[in-house]
Parts: structure tokens; C-alpha cells; sequence
């Protein structure tokens, strides 16, 4: 009799176990049909936040404020009407070419009395010629190099200066030159370029890899084209403090890349459940106040420059302001698009 009514006690308990199972089983299939169809807005703060940290290990991160990735479109499509605009205008006008790219006059110029090149520069912008190239030979001694000149400018230079300060006559030299100097310059100018790039090939891949190389010779590709087309636009003198200016700005932009790249390596390394894009969309946000505190920081004494420089100083400094602001430019907007791509064509990590 005892045996029966344990028997039917386990009986009743088994069913009643079983009858929560299949509750709780309906339940959850209720819930998650209910979650499929009800509206995202309706759902619960909890269930939302559950969610979105399965989806992604960044998602109670509040610091990811900013979707680069998601319209990395737009920026690429910015960056390349600039860059055509560039273009056009070179075939249509041209670079204001500097002395050093047109040759000119040159004038050795002793003077009678004692007298700085400050001093020198003012009288010439003064004049209209605050542009030329001026050179200390000896004491009170100069070469004055300016583009070609009539009689009538030339007089006009030289009658000033005799009565503003007083020059010995005849000139040691009073000459035409022509822009071979210019030559050997850009010559030059390219083999450092290209040295350049094959070393920040190689030390890119050895650090990184292959795709992250080739990514950052393409952003300095573009930051080259970038100034270049600021130069065609605004029809600043390009001179060889230009080319000086391009050199810069590769190695700028490169350290800018590299900070980008460190963080999305280490990302790489901890993450194994998010995207490719995911983690770089993070990355950019993470470094963000770092390169824009950086550049702020380069810009400032540029634009002193630009405001208070003389003419010479005004156009090395348009070219750092250009520069430095597409170097910080292509490593946010222009590497991470190419980057997401090469992926999607040729996958290694998640995509």
C-alpha cells in the first residue's frame, strides 16, 4: 500500500516537472516569436542591450559615437572630386611656377651699408617682390633672384634700393638663369620619393602585412595628390619649398597611418566576434581624439605662419596646412575604405 502511493506520488511529480518543462519551453517560444514580430522600439531595455552584446563586443561601449565606416562612400567620393578638380584646373592653368622652375634674373648687389636680410625683404615686398629668392655671400653682399624682369622692372628695383639704402655700381653680376636648377631638384625630389615609399613598404609589411603596406603607399599617394591639387586650385607659387613640403608631409602622414593600424592589430588579436569592419569602425573611433588633438596642435603655429609670414614662409606654410590636414584626412577616411574592400574581395579576417 505504502509502495502504491510513492509510486503514484513520483508519478504525479514526474508529470508535474514535465508540465513546467514544456511551460517554460512554450514560454520562450512565445517570447521569441513575440520579439521576432514585435516592433524593435517595443522591446525591453534589457532584451535590447542582451542583444546588442551578442552582437558585438564593443556594444555598451558609449565612446563609439561616430560611423566612419558606414559612409566611408561619401568621404572617398569628397576626396576624389578635389583630386579631379586638380587636375582639371593643371591642364587648363597650370602651377604658378616659382624662380627655381622658370629661371629669371639674377642680380649680385653690394650694398653701402650695412644691412640684414629682414631688412632686404621688406624693401623687396615693398617693391612688389617679396617673392624672390635672396642670398647672403658676403658681408653686405647679395644675389637677388627674381623671375624675368623688363629694363623697366629692373630699374625700378634697383633705383629703389640705391635710394632707400644705396647700392655700388656696376652690379658684380646682372645675369639671366635659366630653370636647369629646377631640373636637377625634381630629379632629386622623385628618387627621395621613391626611396621613400619602398622603405615605407617594407617596413609596413615587416610590421604588419602585405595589404596594410600597400594600403598606406596608396594614403600617401593621395596625400601627394591632394597638395598638389590645392596647389593647382589656389594657384599658390610652387617653388622647391614645395617639394620640401611634400618630403614632410609622407613622413606625417605615415605616423598617423601606423597609430590606425597598431590599434586595429591589437584589435585583431583580442576580438574573434566581430567583423573586419566593426573592428576598425572602433578603432578610428578610439584613436579619433588623438589624431585631431595632434593635428590641431601641428596647424596651429602653420596658420601664424600663414597669417603673420612673409611671402616666402606663407607659401611653406599653405603647403604644411594642406599637407598635415590630408595626412590625418587619408588615415581615417581613405586607408580604412580600401582596407574593407580588399577584404570583401579577398578575405582574412572576419568579414
Amino acid at each position: 500500500m505504502v509502495s502504491r502511493k510513492k509510486s503514484k506520488k513520483n508519478k504525479e511529480k514526474k508529470y508535474s516537472v514535465a508540465k513546467d518543462d514544456n511551460n517554460l519551453q512554450q514560454s520562450l517560444s512565445n517570447t521569441g516569436d513575440n520579439a521576432d514580430n514585435a516592433p524593435a522600439h517595443k522591446a525591453a531595455p534589457e532584451m535590447r542591450e542582451n542583444l546588442s552584446s551578442v552582437k558585438s563586443m564593443y556594444a555598451n561601449d558609449r565612446s563609439i559615437k561616430y560611423d566612419f565606416v558606414g559612409k566611408n562612400k561619401y568621404w572617398v567620393l569628397f576626396t576624389l572630386i578635389i583630386i579631379i578638380a586638380g587636375i582639371v584646373l593643371f591642364f587648363v592653368k597650370g602651377f604658378n611656377f616659382g624662380i627655381d622652375f622658370l629661371g629669371g634674373n639674377l642680380m649680385e648687389i653690394e650694398f653701402k651699408q650695412s644691412i640684414t636680410i629682414t631688412e632686404l625683404r621688406a624693401e623687396m615686398e615693398n617693391i612688389g617682390y617679396g617673392k624672390a629668392i635672396l642670398q647672403n655671400t658676403e658681408k653686405d653682399r647679395y644675389i637677388i633672384r627674381t623671375t624675368p624682369l623688363t629694363e623697366e622692372q629692373k630699374d625700378l628695383i634697383l633705383d629703389t634700393l640705391d635710394k632707400n639704402i644705396g647700392i655700388e655700381r656696376p652690379l658684380i653680376q646682372d645675369r639671366n638663369v635659366a630653370p636647369g636648377f629646377s631640373q636637377t631638384i625634381t630629379r632629386n625630389a622623385l628618387i627621395a620619393v621613391a626611396i621613400s615609399f619602398v622603405g615605407i613598404l617594407i617596413y609596413v609589411w615587416i610590421r604588419f602585412t602585405v595589404r596594410f603596406a600597400l594600403v598606406a603607399i596608396v594614403e600617401l599617394l593621395h596625400d601627394i595628390l591632394l597638395i598638389l591639387s590645392f596647389y593647382a586650385i589656389a594657384q599658390r607659387e610652387f617653388n622647391t619649398t614645395s617639394i620640401a613640403v611634400m618630403l614632410t608631409i609622407l613622413g606625417y602622414s605615415l605616423s598617423d597611418a601606423i597609430v590606425i593600424f597598431d590599434r586595429m592589430r591589437e584589435e585583431l588579436r583580442i576580438n574573434r566576434q566581430d567583423g573586419f569592419p566593426v573592428i576598425m569602425n572602433y578603432s578610428i573611433n578610439k584613436i579619433l581624439v588623438r589624431s585631431i588633438t595632434t593635428t590641431a596642435t601641428t596647424l596651429f603655429p602653420v596658420i601664424i605662419l600663414i597669417i603673420l609670414g612673409n611671402e616666402t614662409l606663407k607659401d611653406f606654410a599653405f603647403g604644411l596646412l594642406v599637407g598635415v590636414t590630408a595626412g590625418t584626412y587619408s588615415s581615417i577616411f581613405v586607408g580604412p575604405p580600401i582596407l574593407i574592400a580588399w577584404n570583401r574581395r579577398f578575405p582574412k579576417y572576419k568579414a
